[in-house]
Formats: C-alpha cells, structure tokens, sequence
C-alpha cells in the first residue's frame, strides 16, 4: 500500500480504556520528520500488565506469552516519513497513517489479529516476569501488533498496535515506548447461537419448519446437508470481526436447526451476521442465494424481518441469540418437518404422580396403507422424560397431506414392551395425525405401578384397547422389558401327568378285580 502522507500533527500515548482493550499509540495521520530523527537507530516495547481482579483476589500477572508482529516499515523522504502496511495484510483495509483515536486503535488491531496468523509474518513470542513486564528489544523501525497468545491465569487483553518511534510533543522521537494494559478477567460472557430453517409461504406469511437433507458421501469425504457461516463483529457494520475465532460453521445433517457458543466475551456491544466461507458478512434480512438455495437471514423465528443483530454483554452474561433462515421456496432436498411431544407420567399404585430408577422410552412410527394392511416405518426411539416431555420431529408432505403416526411405549432397542413382564399399566399409546397446517401434535404415555393382586390384562382386554388406540405395529420383533413377572409353571405338563396318573390308578383297579 503507498504511503500517505498528511500534515504532520503529533504522537500521543494514550490508556486505551475499551473492555479489554490495552494501552496502545494514538498514530498521526501524517509524521513531519525534525532534526533529531534518526532512521538508523532502533528501538522497543516494554508491556506492563495491570492488576486484574478475580473474585476478591488479583490474578497472577507472572508466565503470561505476549507477541509482536511488525505490520507495517517505516519510510521517509528526509522531510516527512509514513508507514507502508505489509503487502500480506493489505486485504484488510487498514490504513496504518490513519490511527488518530483509540477506537482506530482497538478496530485496527483486531481486523489485523484475524489474518496475522496466515500472513507470513513471524512473530517474537516473550513470558511476562513476576511483575507482569516484558519487553522486546533492538526492534526495527515501524508499526507492531502486539497480542497476547497465553493468558495463563492472569485474564485477558485486546491487542493493540505500537509505532517506532513516536513522538509526543511535537519536537523529540521516542523509540523506547512503554505501554500499560487494560486487562480483564477470564471469566467472561457467553453467547449461544441457534440458527433455524424455515419456509414462509409468500401467499399466507405462515412459517413452517424445514429439515436439512441428512450428510453424504462425496469424492471419500463427508458433505453436510446444509453448511452456513455465522460471524461476530465489534461494528454494526460487520468490518470488525471480534477476535480469530469470530467465525464458526453451522453444520445442518437431517436437522432443522443448530447451536453454537462464543465464549470468553468480555463485557462490550457485538454484532452477529451470517457471512459467507470466507467471514465477508450478508446482510441481515438481505435475500441471496447458495447452492440453488435462495433465501433471507433474519433475527428470531422467520416470522418477522428483524435485522436487529446487537448483542449488549455485561456482568459475564449467559447471551443468547436466536435467528432464522427463511426460504420462499422449499429447496428440493429440504424437508417440512411437524413437531410430536410426547408426555410421560409416572404414578404409583395409588394414581399418584411418582418418580422411579426405571428409564422409560417410546417408539414413533410413520404409518401408510389401509387399515386392513398398516405398514409402519420407525422414525425414532426416544427417551422419555419422568413427568415431563420430549420433542420428536416428524417429516410431513410438502403436498399438504396428513401424515399419520403411532407412539408406543417400547425398550430402548425399539422392541415392544411384554405387558406380562413389565412392572407398570401402560396407557395413551395411540395414533396423531400431522400434515403442514397441523404442525405440532401431543400424546401422553400414563404408567402405573401395578399392584401385588392385580391381575394381568387379558388378550381380549388387550384386543379392546388395540382397537380403540388404533392398530398397532406389526413388523417389530416383540421383546420384554425387565419388570415384575407372574407364575410361570408350564399348566401342560401337569395335565399330561395327571392323565397319566389316572390311567395307571385305573389298570391297578382292574387287574384288582380280576385277581379277586
């Protein structure tokens, strides 16, 4: 990048006071070179760090890695000098004669932190001492990056960029400066992001809930369903990516929707987009189109357009975001997806609601044909919740067309429960019908404890149920669950023994009488 030069005002040393920000240089937008300029003479950066408390203690300022990166060379023309941004990092759109605030500071710094790491620039790495100072030392003329690569237990600060030399009162250059951080605690805030994918008919404005086609095969590697980028900046403009790590993917395989976490945010105002592979930022509420997918990113559930993408951390919040993208037209390899919950209760003997160390499960199933020839399709073996409730997605038609389903309470392998030998009354297993104007569904599964008298239900009690619960799966292997049993000694057997008890009493009688 050509050096720009601009009438020279001066250098200022300032605290950079910003969450986590350190002390760093107020750069001139333009350097006037006086007498005492020396451009052979070298220079260095001594860091101190402040204390940093953590609960009722400060933390330990000793071990912590700092490192420094040379950004940017300096050049001169014997009257007026300027700095030239390396080549590598040119990209950013830094501009290294224009850092005349502390905000300047702190934004530049950090858009030179995403990129330093692949930009060829080497770094020299040093250890605080005791005191929380390091200092580099014989360093070149020009612009450094310094960033702090292990926090060890001190805590944490922003980078910020450093000149060599400064100058702060308009007539002597310093080329030994000394700086003092702004650090903060480890212990920071968290946002958690879940993203959601939805299809709102452009007609009535109502949203439905989409599925991802599930991960695949391709050229010996796996290619998710749906791939989408998300980012986190300090502007609302999004050209300040918050740290490396602002960016993260969202990997969607046979799901409608997925979370991810930012950690370790210190206290401060953030913006979340969705950018594209390389971190560039859309938009929010702005229509594009990947992959033949066409569609819009908005904040909430897609039933609005709210582009309101802030984040306000304070205190070490738990943050939470929630943002949606909304499509116009249903992807071919997308799928509607409706909602079953399942509701579990547990009593006792006494139709009482209980808790037990048993753990329960249901099976659903998608059911097709007549009712004269059920097929039944498992979707999924969930585990249930004592006295509570779980969730299922279930696929419905795209056509509008309802889609019937079957819960039953089964092991954990999908197999049906054996009344006989499970130690509660089951109850509410059934048939929900779900299609895209029916898009969530309730059942409850009732369990009683079964008494020591209580008899076991009849296959004709049995057949009475099945009927009014709707037909239940045939095509499953039927296997028993632990649970209290009843008598099983084998009734046959002792029929055959008494009949042929009475046929050796009668023989014995009749040879009797023949002897008499």
């Amino acid at each position: 990048m050509k050096s720009i030069i601009i009438k020279y005002s001066k250098y200022i040393l300032t605290l950079l006071a910003v969450a986590a920000m350190a002390v760093g240089l107020l750069m001139p937008t333009q350097i006037k070179a006086a007498d005492s300029y020396n451009k052979d003479k070298k220079g260095s950066i001594t860091i101190n760090l402040d204390d940093v408390k953590q609960g009722d203690s400060v933390t330990n300022k000793a071990g912590v890695s700092v490192s420094i990166y040379q950004v940017a060379s300096i050049s001169h023309d014997e009257v007026n000098i300027s700095f030239d941004i390396v080549s590598s990092l040119e990209s950013t759109g830094v501009d290294v004669n224009d850092i005349t605030t502390s905000d300047k500071n702190l934004n530049a710094a950090k858009k030179l932190t995403t990129v330093i790491d692949n930009s060829g620039i080497s770094a020299v790495t040093k250890k605080t001492d005791s005191n929380g100072k390091v200092s580099f030392t014989n360093l070149a003329q020009g612009m450094y990056l310094v960033e702090e690569k292990d926090s060890a237990s001190y805590g944490m600060f922003s980078p910020f960029l450093v000149a060599i030399p400064y100058m702060e009162d308009g007539q002597n250059w310093i080329y030994d400066v000394e700086t003092y951080t702004k650090g903060v605690s480890n212990q920071q805030g968290s946002l958690e992001v879940k993203k959601a994918l939805v299809y709102m008919d452009p007609e009535t404005g109502k949203i439905y809930n989409l599925q991802a086609p599930k991960s695949y095969e391709e050229n010996g590697e796996t290619v998710p369903g749906a791939r989408y980028y998300v980012g986190l900046f300090c502007d609302a403009e999004g050209t300040i990516p918050y740290g490396k790590n602002y960016l993260k993917t969202i990997d969607f395989n046979g799901s409608h929707s997925e979370t991810i976490k930012y950690d370790n945010l210190p206290d401060g105002i953030y913006y979340l987009f969705e950018t594209d592979e390389n971190g560039v930022p859309y938009a929010m509420g702005e229509t594009h189109t990947e992959k033949d997918r066409t569609y819009k990113c908005v904040v909430g559930d897609g039933s609005g357009d709210s582009a309101d993408n802030k984040v306000q951390l304070q205190g070490r919040p738990q943050g939470k975001m929630n943002i949606s993208n909304v499509f116009t037209t249903i992807p071919d390899d997308f799928m509607v997806v409706a909602e079953l919950t399942i509701e579990k209760k547990v009593l006792d003997q006494n139709g009482q609601q209980t808790t037990t160390n048993d753990t329960f499960y249901a099976s659903v199933y998608k059911q097709t044909g007549s009712d004269d020839n059920v097929e039944n399709e498992l979707i999924q073996t969930v585990q249930l919740q004592q006295n509570g409730k779980v969730t299922v997605p279930v696929r419905v038609e795209k056509d509008g067309s309802t889609t019937k389903v079957y819960i039953e309470e089964t092991d954990a392998d999908g197999n049906t429960i054996d009344p006989d030998n499970f130690a509660y009354k089951i109850s509410g297993e059934g048939n929900v019908e779900l299609s895209m104007e029916q898009q969530t569904g309730t059942i409850t599964l009732t369990n009683r404890e079964k008494g020591d008298e209580e008899e076991e239900t009849t296959s004709s009690e049995e057949e009475t149920t099945s009927t009014e619960k709707g037909k239940k799966p045939t095509n499953n292997t039927k296997k028993s669950k632990s649970g209290k049993t009843g008598d099983t000694t084998p009734i046959l057997t002792w029929i055959i023994i008494g009949v042929a008890a009475a046929v050796v009493i009668i023989f014995l009688v009749a040879r009797r009488r023949k002897s008499e």
